[in-house]
């Protein structure tokens, strides 16, 4: 990344710049490490960070499947916060 990043730079302050070579070099280098300190920077601090993302949300997953239907799991309350006895589709001798 470095390198490929100082020689495109390099040019880009050469030709573009019209900085004379010694100059194009150093400014090339200079923004190189810079291109490559972001990039190596951005890389360490997300790499931790997207690993464990993915292994808690497979660890969730191999853990608690889910509902299949959209059905809440048993013993939930529906959403207005009755338990899942006193829900519809129950009988009435179940509510005595």
């Amino acid at each position: 990344m470095l390198l490929s990043g100082w020689v495109v730079l390099t040019a880009v302050e050469r030709w573009a710049e019209q900085a004379p070579w010694p100059g194009a070099v150093r400014g090339g280098l200079l923004w190189a490490c810079v291109v490559a300190g972001v990039w190596w920077f951005a890389e360490w601090t997300q790499s931790p960070l997207r690993t464990a993302r993915e292994a808690a949300e497979d660890r969730e997953a191999d853990a608690s499947p889910g509902p299949q239907d959209g059905a809440p799991y048993e013993g939930e309350g529906g959403s207005d916060g009755e338990p899942a006895e006193g829900r519809r589709g129950t009988s009435t001798a179940s509510r005595r």
